[in-house]
């Protein structure tokens, strides 16, 4: 089952004045397609290597020998910062049974922690919690000197003891990181030199902690396979360029500067956080490549329905209209375990639920949410996953790593690259130089 996408909403006819008109539409569409064959050129010599499916998946024969390395262990700790640990948090929400904030059993039955921040009491914990287990360190940095990465890296190995085992992920093999690997006969997975971090859970990034937790990978590479068959295509019908018109005419036309992804599935929750990176690090920018300045860029935030039906849902309806909003829905049938059947006392008035399962429910809410919004005219699309499978999360997440690049061009900037951050990289450095201790 293909994921599947109703922009319909994203119309004028459908929802008024913030909608895209048809021949607006085709406008965009023109300058998509043409965008489409700009990315696909690489005139700029862009780290686009998220798009060479073939050179990731040569990968996994290097994620093989690392997991016979750690296959005696029980645990696995991916350290690593933003792109380097959401997109495997992401994934792992879905198909492994959550036991705490970034901590999974996997299919498998073996435990994953995603240590993505620096916080000395999540640190102390995953310490405290892997005592006495047979656990393998996993420090991803694409750079090898990420300072939050090494810095819970080198607590957990202390605390841990050298019985510790370690897979580092980088792709910087003179740096701290890989100089640590090679004096401790560490093995070493690769970031390909031309993916940036946040393009990086479709390779041994994601696919090394992924797999040793049990789930299937190769099904994610397969679907992203296929998906890069159908969104590459530089064709009105591709729902990349389609999806990038709409955004890209909305941002600079409609007064549309915010977008919302709100899926009715709380397992795709943590996906949202890797897709707030993956638009807000990418397009907030302010050179453009012509030299010139001008702050670009949509905000992105994640709800979850339909808990959030019950908190931003208000503003979304009446407050500013300046926000584009994703429903994602799934249902899985073999997941419905009970349907309703006569209602407790006193609860008379839901007796419409008899027959029905939870499932069912909440798609009933994310399409009364869809019509509210669309009365309102508030620009919305539907993202149909159906079923959540690794094969359709492949999919997805190359779908929207494509719209991405693809506004990247439509606006002129580098959509690649984060060079406002490196400042607060700095005075961070310059700051801990000068003080050795805090009161």
């Amino acid at each position: 089952m293909e994921v599947l996408f109703d922009f319909t909403n994203l119309t004028e006819r459908a929802v008024g004045a913030k909608g895209v008109s048809a021949e607006r539409l085709r406008v965009k569409t023109r300058e998509a397609t043409q965008a489409m064959k700009t990315l696909l050129a690489n005139p700029h010599g862009w780290p686009l290597g998220w798009l060479d499916l073939d050179a990731r998946a040569a990968q996994l024969d290097a994620v093989s020998d690392a997991l016979n390395y750690s296959e005696k262990c029980d645990t696995l700790i991916a350290i690593g910062m933003g792109g380097s640990g959401l997109g495997t948090r992401a994934v792992a929400a879905m198909f492994a049974d959550g036991v705490g904030p970034g901590e999974f059993i996997g299919p498998n039955g073996k435990r994953l922690i995603v240590l993505d921040n620096l916080d000395e009491d999540r640190t102390r914990r995953a310490a405290e919690e892997c005592a006495g287990r047979k656990v393998v360190l996993n420090p991803v940095s694409k750079s090898g000197n990420t300072l939050e990465t090494l810095a819970n890296f080198t607590v957990l190995l202390t605390k841990l003891g050298a019985q510790t085992k370690c897979v580092a992920t980088t792709g910087a093999p003179a740096s701290p990181l890989g100089v640590f690997a090679a004096q401790t006969n560490s093995p070493v997975l690769p970031v390909p030199e031309n993916v940036g971090g946040r393009f990086s859970v479709l390779s041994a990034v994601g696919f090394y902690p992924l797999a040793f937790i049990g789930i299937d990978v190769m099904e994610m590479v397969y679907g992203a396979v296929d998906a890069h068959k159908e969104y590459t295509r530089k064709a009105a019908a591709n729902p990349a360029v389609k999806l990038a018109a709409y955004l890209h005419e909305m941002s600079t036309a409609k007064g549309i500067s915010q977008m919302v992804f709100m899926p009715y599935c709380e397992r795709l929750h943590d996906f949202g956080r890797w897709w707030v990176q993956l638009f807000a690090e990418s397009l907030g920018k302010r050179k453009l490549l012509n030299g010139r300045t001008r702050a670009t860029g949509m905000t992105p935030f994640v709800a979850l329905g339909p808990s959030d039906q019950h908190s931003i849902l208000q503003l979304l309806l009446e407050g500013p209209n300046d926000k584009v909003i994703a429903l994602v829905e799934v249902f899985e049938a073999q997941q419905v375990s009970m349907r309703f059947k006569e209602m407790p006392p006193g609860l008379g008035e839901f007796n419409y639920l008899k027959g029905k399962c939870i499932q069912e429910i909440v798609l009933a809410e994310l399409h009364g949410t869809r019509q509210s919004l669309k009365n309102q005219g508030r620009p919305n699309y539907l993202v149909d996953m159906h079923d959540l499978l690794p094969y359709q999360i492949g999919q997805l997440i190359f779908f929207y790593q494509v719209v991405t690049g693809l506004l990247g061009v439509m606006f002129n900037i580098n959509a690649f690259d984060q060079p406002a951050v490196q400042e607060s990289k700095q005075l961070t450095r310059a700051s801990l130089s000068r003080h050795t201790e805090w009161e």
